[in-house]
């Protein structure tokens, strides 16, 4: 392995271990009250270090986003092809539920903070849901005069107000059923407007 390989494997194992190491902190002190300096304390760095890394805090959870966001921009919308709209929006919720497990509990309950930008963000989850209820619009199955942008703002709050109850309740049902169940309540109120 050349020199410079070396260096980067490195590299991405103290990222990780910056990243394990953090989430671990927050598990018990919350993500307000995990510092950087406990974050390099655990991984034995300096705090310079972690700015190596990372740009700040709030920057860490950009990992755990990474690989869902490259899922729901590039694999997902081919699973799409060809459904109805009621089939998409159930294989949008499966979907989010499976993200939510398998990132598991313990970070979902990490991620629930009001300081977690990422939830404020338009990414690609939330672009996908766009395009299917667009979609939607333009099949008549959805009434006129729907907001796709709110739809898409509400179901979120929806989806991710079960996920919050799930760490609530230690993870201690189906959250996929859950969220499924929250779906149809919420779109027969769309539906029925």
């Amino acid at each position: 392995m050349s020199p410079s390989a070396v260096k980067k494997k490195e590299a991405g194992g103290t990222r990780q271990k910056i990243l394990t190491a953090a989430l671990f902190i927050m598990k018990t002190k919350g993500y307000q009250g995990t510092t950087i300096r406990d974050i390099c304390q655990k991984v034995g760095i300096a705090p310079s270090s972690f700015y190596s890394y990372f740009h700040s805090k709030s920057d860490l959870l950009r990992d755990i986003y990474a690989k869902p966001d490259q899922y729901f921009s590039s694999e997902f919308p081919a699973l799409l092809e060809d459904r109805s709209f009621k089939e998409q929006l159930e294989l949008f919720v499966k979907a989010y539920a499976r993200l939510n497990i398998e990132t598991g509990l313990d970070t979902m309950k990490v991620l629930f903070n009001p300081e977690n930008v990422w939830f404020s963000k338009n990414r690609p989850m939330q672009k996908t849901l766009l395009k299917i209820f667009l979609s939607a619009m333009d099949q008549g199955q959805l009434p006129k005069g729907t907001d796709p942008l709110s739809l898409v703002k509400d179901l979120f709050i929806v989806l991710r107000g079960t996920c919050y109850d799930w760490c609530i309740y230690n993870g201690n049902y189906d959250l996929e059923e859950a969220m499924l169940k929250q779906m149809r309540c919420f779109f027969w109120g769309v539906l029925n407007e």
